[in-house]
């Protein structure tokens, strides 16, 4: 007798796959936008297509069986070489198209990249935008993104295919009114006697480093508070705590109009680079090309 298969198997196997990485049904339904029962109907018409249980369910846990992990070694394979060959398909077109998930510094989107979104959305009609603003580092395949945004002076993650999309201007940057309560501060090296608050996703937390002609200063940093979040370091700041060395383009408002002022302006901080990070075992879709040329053609703060 001819095996039996699941009236929708790809959906299915899509499904498992899911549930198996997520351990949970409810997690795997609202990523796929299914009621958990829906989910919990699909396992079932696959477990009785196949005639094995592929899941082990309890109130307390989900396990797969050994039956399911096999069927889940598999599965990868083929939604994996599936993916590849949809997003081969998918390269050979001129047009743009589709929903591209970008994980974006919230600083950046809400300070920067905001402004810009209409002019894309409108040179690419047929693209749709799921942004998450967030400053923690997400896993690009495990967590379902076409592409992240980072700011940093550096990418020692070689797993991922980093673009360079440009330069960011940096700026140590205070408040009058922590500045007047303050000691001197007329070289980097004074700085060991100030507050710092530390961005610790900056990739120079531990030290900053200035340049003023041939002369490097590096001064080692211990941050009364340090933060994940350029958005908080805005609030401390103007609260007079301390001062912070942060990409331009998180205070550039802040500066225009006076709050914050630019210190040591003479001194030149090591420079940032703007990068977009891409899954290392996918074709670049035309996409996340088309949004990552329109970054590059952004004059970056």
């Amino acid at each position: 007798m001819s095996p039996r298969r699941p009236l929708d198997s790809l959906a299915a196997l899509r499904l498992f796959r899911l549930i198996a990485e997520q351990g949970s049904f409810s997690r795997a339904a609202e990523r796929l936008e299914l009621s958990s029962g829906a989910a919990s109907k699909q396992i079932s018409a696959l477990e009785e297509s196949l005639g094995v249980r592929l899941l082990q369910r309890s109130t307390r846990r989900l396990s797969l069986t050994e039956a399911g992990r096999l069927y889940y070694r598999h599965c990868v394979k083929a939604l994996d070489e599936l993916e590849l060959a949809e997003q081969a398909l998918q390269a050979l077109g001129d047009t743009p198209r589709g929903r591209l998930r970008v994980a974006v510094p919230i600083a950046f989107g809400q300070l920067f990249l905001q402004q810009h979104l209409p002019a894309f959305l409108r040179g690419y009609p047929e693209v749709s935008l799921d942004l998450v603003l967030s400053d923690h580092y997400v896993d690009l395949v495990e967590d379902g993104f076409d592409l992240a945004l980072r700011i940093s002076s550096g990418l020692p993650d070689s797993r991922l295919v980093a673009r360079t999309i440009g330069p960011l201007g940096r700026a140590l940057v205070a408040s009058l009114g922590y500045l007047a309560g303050a000691g001197p501060l007329e070289h980097p090296s004074d700085l060991g006697q100030h507050v710092a608050l530390v961005h610790t996703l900056s990739g120079s937390y531990v030290e900053w480093v200035f340049k003023r002609g041939d002369e490097e200063v590096r001064v080692p940093v211990r941050g009364r508070l340090s933060v994940n979040s350029s958005m908080l370091l805005r609030t401390s700041l103007l609260d007079g705590i301390g001062l912070t060395l942060t990409p331009t383009l998180a205070v550039q408002d802040l500066l225009a109009d006076g709050r914050l002022v630019e210190v040591l302006p003479d001194w030149v901080p090591q420079g940032l680079k703007l990068f977009a990070l891409l899954p290392s075992n996918r074709a670049v879709a035309p996409k996340s090309a088309a949004f990552i040329e329109f970054l590059a053609g952004l004059d970056l703060p």
